[in-house]
């Protein structure tokens, strides 16, 4: 059912939470439908309505639209669109940005000029290739690191902040459950297992509903939010090149007490209590007060990949 309910005209979600009336929870729980724009059921065909319930269960239809959070800036502009306060300056953490030094060409309206773009977002932690192929890593999402259906390992990232060459794209992944992707530092690189204001990474973790989280994206710096379901299933736009993909089983988060992402914020670490990472943030809505991320068990096992933590430490 859930399938039917998302090739509904306009449908961009499908989860399962709790009623919302005046903004508020009525504590009832229900299918969520998200939709790009709500409009009154009088004003729709009978078979582009939501039904009111699905096998007993009621629906509410919600107005919200997910989508990717990176940023772009045009291939001649400096790749510094947003100066962050780096902690340790000339150390990769998590937290830091990333952005391939390939560009893709964009047109009105997703930019506003016609050309060449380069594409911004959040190296979110470190991570190692599983044992023998200890190699150093950075994770970051599909969208971010491989841009379209054109890349190839060996693409190479640099730093926004510095434009300096660091890394080159070794891993991804886009499948039902996943958008992510791994990128391996220059030797030399200097590291450190941390996610910058916020702490050292000490595992990962399965999220849990009213569990409280934290991330440090590029776009919006630390922010916190909590997890409101762990089932979200949402249709991301990628562009000409991939189309529109679905994930599910998707980590949805609310920011608290006001917004929680933005653009920019893609690939960042989403960490639980304890230092533990409990997701990878793919997307937000438009406003930026919900945000949802890719499961990290199921991304450290699409790309082969274990998480660096404190005080181990890797060099690259």
């Amino acid at each position: 059912m859930e399938d039917q309910l998302l090739d509904l005209p306009g449908v961009t979600a499908v989860d399962i939470g709790a009623k919302r009336r005046a903004g508020r929870s009525t504590g009832e729980q229900v299918i969520v439908v998200s939709v790009a724009r709500k409009r009154p059921r009088e004003q729709l065909k009978p078979d582009a309505c939501v039904p009111l319930d699905v096998f007993g269960i009621p629906t509410d239809v919600v107005e919200e639209q997910p989508v990717l959070q990176h940023i772009h800036c045009a291939e001649d502009e400096p790749l510094t669109p947003r100066p962050r306060r780096a902690e340790r300056p000339g150390v990769i953490s998590g937290g830091s940005g990333i952005a391939p030094c390939r560009a893709v060409h964009l047109a009105p309206p997703e930019v506003t000029s016609a050309g060449p773009h380069r594409r911004i977002g959040t190296l979110g932690a470190l991570v190692t290739g599983v044992a023998p192929m200890a190699v150093a890593m950075g994770l970051t999402t599909f969208d971010v690191g491989c841009l379209d259906d054109g890349w190839s390992v060996g693409d190479r990232m640099a730093d926004p902040e510095g434009g300096r060459v660091h890394a080159e794209l070794a891993r991804a992944a886009l499948s039902g459950r996943v958008d992510a992707a791994a990128v391996a530092l220059a030797p030399g690189s200097a590291t450190t297992c941390v996610v910058e204001g916020i702490g050292p990474i000490t595992g990962p973790a399965t999220a849990y509903p009213g569990e409280r989280v934290s991330k440090n994206g590029f776009g919006t710096g630390v922010t916190v939010g909590v997890v409101t379901s762990v089932d979200a299933t949402i249709r991301l736009d990628h562009g000409d090149a991939l189309g529109v993909r679905v994930l599910r089983e998707q980590v949805r988060i609310v920011g608290s007490p006001s917004r929680f992402c933005g653009a920019g914020d893609a690939g960042s670490a989403v960490l639980g209590p304890g230092g533990r990472v409990i997701g990878l943030h793919v997307a937000g809505s438009c406003d930026g007060t919900v945000g949802f991320a890719s499961p990290i068990a199921d991304v450290l096992a699409e790309l082969d990949v274990e998480l660096c933590t404190e005080p181990q430490r890797i060099h690259a």
